[in-house]
């Protein structure tokens, strides 16, 4: 995929929306810079379901929210969504209200571009400033340079194989879910599916933080759970999802462990987030 595609497809999710359409595309032209990227739709959750933002810019940790005529109804709403955001991300939330007047949207626009470079510079000037680089995003060896992963900055990779080499796996390919770790001990790699199928109900908490696994198989079940629940290894799991623009990622959600308290063999094996950064061990993962 390359910028042009992915910046088409991200634009593309606003079509329907005329205001919020206007919006987006003339924010992306008045930056003009490739450099920076932008996601349209972004995923935020919140204590009670979740929310999804108009614009963010990742790199800058900002959210633009377009206000429609009809958030004039919904004041206390919008209110609460926008605490329920900066609460669970600490970003900041930037809005433009949609008038009649065309010119007082354009210069709100124009104040955004402002704050916007404003921030892009204070960052280059302290050297932080990370340009957006597409081919990188999904790269092993652009996480083991930087030297580690972090829930927060929300790394993925396209294929089981990138995420089991970035962490010192070295293999060539790979046709399974889990992996006990090289270079980690007492570790696995794991890539659990969290939608039910055949063989197995993974759940994962609106929040992150909890694990419910459970196989389906009838007669395989308890001699399962014994295994499971006997092998106390750390998780460090990569769980299969699908992007906003349709491609299949594996994202890192952190290192579980297994609580056997919780776990039953009524209500399955429940893993527990216990850290959510792992440094990468770059002499062992060449």
């Amino acid at each position: 995929m390359t910028k042009r595609d992915y910046i088409i497809r991200q634009i593309a999710k606003t079509n329907k929306k005329n205001y919020e359409n206007y919006v987006v595309t003339r924010i992306y032209h008045m930056l003009n810079r490739t450099d920076i990227k932008f996601v349209t739709q972004q995923y935020v959750n919140r204590p009670e379901g979740h929310a999804l933002t108009d614009m963010y810019f990742p790199q800058i940790q900002l959210h633009i929210e377009i206000d429609e005529p009809f958030h004039n109804k919904q004041v206390d709403l919008d209110i609460d969504r926008e605490t329920d955001i900066i609460q669970a991300t600490d970003h900041h939330i930037s809005r433009i209200e949609i008038t009649e007047d065309l010119d007082s949207i354009n210069n709100q626009i124009a104040n955004l571009i402002l704050e916007i470079t404003a921030k892009i510079e204070i960052l280059e000037k302290k050297k932080e400033w990370e340009s957006w680089d597409l081919d990188k995003e999904f790269n092993p060896n652009y996480y083991r340079e930087k030297g580690y992963l972090d829930v927060e900055e929300r790394p993925a990779f396209r294929k089981i194989v990138d995420a089991c080499n970035c962490l010192g796996q070295n293999y060539i390919s790979v046709q399974q879910a889990w992996f006990k770790s090289k270079v980690y001990p007492n570790h696995n790699l794991w890539f659990p599916k969290f939608y039910e199928n055949e063989e197995w109900d993974n759940q994962i908490s609106k929040d992150g933080k909890v694990i419910t696994e459970k196989c389906k198989n009838p007669d395989k079940y308890e001699e399962w759970f014994k295994a499971v629940t006997s092998n106390l290894v750390k998780r460090i799991t990569f769980p299969r999802s699908i992007d906003n623009l349709g491609f299949r990622l594996y994202r890192f959600a952190g290192i579980f462990e297994t609580d056997l308290n919780s776990s039953s063999l009524e209500n399955g094996v429940i893993h527990r987030l216990k850290e959510t950064r792992i440094e990468i061990e770059k002499e062992n993962a060449r």
